[in-house]
């Protein structure tokens, strides 16, 4: 109660702001409703579904005078029935340096393109935030960021120690690059130094990602391909070698029917090599803080490639068909095929099939009201053996996946 009152005080606070200012004060309301029978895991027979509603309410600031603006978010993301925390989800200061740069320091939201790498992760309620420093440089159609991060959760007088040494980033940095072209053609570049900490220890373990993706687009066609690569130490301190590539093609029949089809793989490890050295090194790409929803299935089965593929990495076919009937409306039905990339042996020491089975996604929305919208999302798992074997599954024994969800967006202005 406490923090809830201070921090409304600290919000009402704004309004004594000069006239001469912009203030925008905002809210947004989203309560979701979700049946999981195969969310973040394959069911087994007999299993209940699970039933429950999450709500996330936000309450923000925005301020701007001259070259200032600054940013607050208050945040509580929450099952119903469970305690109500809030946070500061957002806080950060802008400073416009000058008409090409602008410097902005604190907690922010982040989302670069598809958010393959860095994303906001608008999916989960909670979100996803970052302490950064970031550098943007912008002139006619070049962009450059370029961002520091470096994380403690106490004031240690002496070493770094770390409370979430394996769960949370001790240092996050990038530089971000991209130019838009004349004819059509999108280029960027990226490259992260990504730390983990050891535990017990003030080693940190870096990895490192570089990559690009290029699109090109042309009347109604368009076509895309990414391509990553890390090198460096995992955060339990082995040697990186993994690689991503994507390709995708695009066709828009009208302004109301699009159709899309997509290709990636990412590597995993090769059974095949018996070189002690090939074998002691990470092979399964680390997508970081990326959008794992928007590649890899509402369902969200695949976080972990490491663990949720027993090493040997995903191959995914998938097509999307895209329907805006009405200017409120639009419809998305994808059909994702999920394979491994390598071969993975069984306890028997037989390799298994590749293929792992379909996820069919379903996602419409409407916009009731210029201020809400409502969201419903249905995901059919259909897994093969192979599946239930990368799961943990005894064989045989899943039931077909059904995840179901609604979910309701308000989003307010207050000023």
């Amino acid at each position: 109660m406490k923090a809830v009152t201070a921090s409304t005080l600290l919000m009402l606070s704004l309004l004594t702001f000069q006239v001469n200012a912009q203030l925008n004060l905002n809210g947004e309301i989203r309560p979701r409703t979700e049946l999981r029978y195969g969310y973040k895991t394959l069911p087994i027979q007999g299993q209940e579904p699970s039933f429950l509603i999450s709500q996330r309410v936000r309450f923000g600031a925005i301020y701007k005078k001259n070259n200032l603006e600054t940013k607050l978010t208050l945040q509580n993301a929450s099952i119903w029935g469970d305690e109500q925390n809030v946070i500061f989800y957002e806080a950060w200061v802008k400073y416009h340096l000058s008409p090409k740069w602008n410097l902005t320091i604190g907690r922010q939201e982040l989302q670069y393109d598809g958010g393959r790498l860095i994303a906001a992760r608008n999916r989960r309620q909670e979100g996803f935030y970052y302490d950064a420093i970031i550098a943007k440089y912008a002139h006619d159609s070049l962009y450059v960021d370029l961002s520091l991060s470096v994380n403690n959760n106490q004031e240690n007088l002496f070493g770094n120690a770390f409370a979430n040494p394996t769960s949370q980033f001790k240092n996050f940095s990038f530089a971000y690059a991209k130019k838009y072209f004349d004819n059509g053609l999108i280029a960027n570049a990226m490259a992260i130094n990504s730390g983990f900490q050891k535990e017990n220890s003030d080693t940190v373990y870096y990895k490192q990602t570089i990559g690009t993706e290029i699109i090109y687009s042309k009347n109604k066609f368009s076509v895309g391909g990414e391509a990553y690569y890390q090198i460096g130490k995992h955060k339990d301190g082995r040697a990186v070698n993994a690689y991503l590539t994507a390709v995708n093609v695009g066709y828009e029949y009208s302004s109301k029917v699009k159709v899309t089809l997509t290709t990636e793989y990412t590597s995993g490890v090769d059974i095949n090599n018996t070189d002690a050295t090939y074998q002691s090194k990470m092979h399964n790409f680390d997508i970081l803080e990326g959008a794992r929803f928007a590649y890899w299935g509402n369902a969200n089965i695949f976080r972990n490639l490491e663990s949720h593929t027993k090493k040997g990495g995903l191959t995914a076919f998938y097509s999307s068909l895209i329907l805006k009937p009405t200017k409120k409306s639009n419809i998305a039905l994808t059909y994702y095929q999920f394979a491994l990339s390598n071969d993975v042996v069984d306890e028997n020491s037989q390799v298994i099939k590749r293929n792992l089975g379909g996820e069919l996604d379903l996602l419409a929305r409407y916009k009731v009201y210029n201020h809400t919208t409502l969201s419903l999302g249905y995901s059919l798992m259909l897994p093969t053996n192979s599946w239930e074997f990368v799961q943990n599954i005894p064989q045989n024994t899943s039931a077909t996946g059904h995840y179901l969800w609604l979910m309701m967006t308000t989003k307010l202005q207050f000023l």
